[in-house]
């Protein structure tokens, strides 16, 4: 039998919803973690893409009557009939008055995007209804319609308005009369996209309905791309778990500080808020780490210079890091460097996957389809940093060479941000964008807290960002380090640590550890303390009190730390102290 299967607490990053992550024990919802964000962010999912989550970029999904739709001439009974998942979530849409339709408003998208409007709908007594998106008040429905008749399952006509190009309709018949309707667009100056959903009395124009023409409705979403993805439930979209397959086949628990990217158009390098040096821009010329066609082609002219690319300047103190994914595309290297070079420059050989650093200091790892994420970090004191991207054709700190106008190297999702390492990409377009911290916690689990004695187990990766003040992959406490049991990272070193009454009961020092996978563990129990990692006892005590503890933290420790990057592939918990040797064997990679 598995330790883990006598555990009473065992979180894995293997299921989640907006504001939760289930625990696998218990299963009965008593142990579930609360995730705040508050905002979206970003995760690489199964497949190895950059994925913002949740990627169904509208808001209660399921919920037609909510406020963030406008019902026009129609009146909405919600749950009425079984849903396409067999529950009974989906609504019926009646038009009160002619020209009835649901809209909802600013979903955000990457300007001039290729996106996708899917929805669920099945026949009431009308056949036809129709789909359109576009910029708010350019025209009623829309600038770009298509229309799907329920009755047949088949596509219909259609129409487009001002700047909207329409790219596709296609309809799924998913059983029980339900289809999924879904039309891909866009409009080329659109950041922001008005999605709409009615009742039409033929395949086309006029869109004009009768009163009481109805339909069943469900699942609503919007994705950037040419294809509808596979249907994510929304509500306010703001604190979905991010389970991350950064660092294999399995994912884990990305759990990051709060950050903000200062560039802005980050995958938009041909915007005028980037300045450019004798090169051209192709804009969107290949698939980028996200799988859509947003990568940019970054192409030297053909004259004797200093070929680059330079966002707006940005003033910063202290540790900051910029980042780009990079391609080559006919040139094989790049170099990133404030634009004067003198705080950090850095030459990535795109083909070998490796760098020399001339000021500041750098990572680059591989993420697939010959695609490099390629960091520089640098301290600017009271500098300003201009972030600047240089195609180059040699391993060069300041390369000067003619251009041929044809090779390059692309470039996507620039980012920087204060801070002594990189995280996560957050996408911005006209302004910089900020993501929130997560705060993963559970409190009122005194239940499944040992009081007296117990142990605590994480499964983590370890970054290696030694300059984190206070990373703390797992903790159990009364809300406060200062009664506590946690495991942390200070200045590079990792403890195991105990207090009880602010009071440091046990504190041992592992020294670093090796980028990559890590287990630890404490067994504790009065006077009877052990420290695991990785197999290996660290220490032991034989003096130390125990804590009463009433809440678990990931990233944190209750309130009174923050987080830093995380990656935790599960923790555990334990109402006995396992035995030296049941420990070792748990730690054991």
């Amino acid at each position: 039998m598995s330790l883990l299967t006598t555990a009473s607490l065992v979180i894995t990053p293997n299921a989640g919803d907006e504001g939760t992550l289930y625990s696998v024990i218990p299963s009965d919802g008593s142990g579930d973690m609360s995730v705040v964000r508050a905002t979206t962010a970003t995760r690489v999912n199964s497949a190895g893409l950059v994925e913002l989550v949740p990627y169904n970029l509208l808001q209660y999904s399921e919920q037609f009557n909510n406020g963030v739709y406008n019902q026009s001439n129609v009146s909405v009974t919600s749950n009425s009939t079984i849903a396409p998942n067999g529950t009974t979530t989906a609504d019926t849409i009646t038009d009160t008055a002619s020209s009835g339709l649901i809209l909802q408003t600013s979903a955000s998208v990457n300007e001039g995007a290729t996106v996708t409007l899917s929805q669920y709908c099945k026949r009431s007594n009308n056949d036809w209804i129709y789909l359109g998106m576009g910029r708010s008040g350019v025209t009623t429905y829309g600038e770009v319609v298509g229309f799907f008749n329920l009755a047949t399952g088949a596509t219909g006509s259609n129409i487009t308005y001002g700047a909207g190009v329409f790219v596709s309709l296609n309809i799924e018949n998913v059983g029980n009369g339900w289809y999924r309707c879904s039309l891909t667009a866009y409009v080329s100056s659109a950041t922001a996209y008005v999605v709409y959903s009615g009742n039409a009395n033929a395949n086309g124009v006029p869109f004009v309905s009768d009163i009481g023409d109805a339909r069943f409705q469900w699942g609503a979403q919007l994705v950037e791309g040419s294809t509808a993805k596979d249907y994510q439930r929304t509500e306010t979209r703001l604190n979905i778990p991010r389970l991350d397959y950064s660092n294999g086949t399995c994912p884990s628990l990305l759990v990051e500080p709060q950050r903000t990217n200062l560039v802005t158009y980050s995958e938009q390098l041909d915007n005028v808020a980037w300045t450019k040096t004798a090169v051209t821009i192709t804009a969107n010329n290949t698939t980028a780490p996200n799988g859509i066609l947003t990568a940019d082609k970054v192409i030297p002219t053909n004259i004797n210079a200093f070929h680059n690319i330079y966002n707006l300047a940005t003033a910063l103190t202290g540790n900051y890091s910029f980042s780009v994914y990079a391609k080559k595309g006919g040139l094989n290297f790049v170099n990133l460097q404030d634009q004067f070079g003198g705080v950090f420059n850095t030459c990535f050989d795109l083909v070998n996957g490796t760098f020399t650093s001339y000021f500041g200091t750098a990572t680059m790892k591989a993420v697939g389809n010959d695609w490099f994420l390629c960091s520089v970090i640098g301290n600017g004191l009271a500098a300003t940093v201009i972030p600047s991207i240089i195609p180059s054709n040699s391993l060069s700190s300041f390369p000067i060479f003619v251009g041929n106008n044809v090779d390059g190297i692309f470039i996507w999702g620039a980012q920087l941000e204060a801070g002594s390492y990189p995280t996560s990409y957050i996408p911005t377009t006209s302004a910089s964008v900020t993501r929130n911290a997560d705060v993963v916690s559970k409190t009122g689990i005194s239940s499944l807290i040992g009081q007296t004695e117990g142990t605590c187990f994480v499964d983590f990766y370890n970054y290696g960002n030694s300059t984190a003040d206070s990373n703390v992959p797992f903790a159990i406490s009364n809300g406060a380090y200062g009664s506590a049991v946690y495991f942390e990272q200070y200045l590079g070193n990792w403890y195991g640590i105990i207090y009880n009454g602010f009071v440091s009961q046990f504190s041992f020092n592992a020294g670093t550890l090796s980028i990559g996978r890590h287990k630890f563990a404490i067994g504790y129990k009065t006077n009877d303390v052990v420290f695991y990692v990785d197999g290996n006892l660290v220490s032991t005590d034989t003096s130390a009190t125990i804590p009463p503890c009433s809440r678990v933290d990931i990233g944190t420790v209750g309130t009174s730390t923050t987080p830093e990057e995380l990656s935790v592939n599960a923790t555990a918990l334990w109402k006995t102290r396992l035995t030296n040797t049941q420990l070792a064997q748990l730690t054991t990679i």
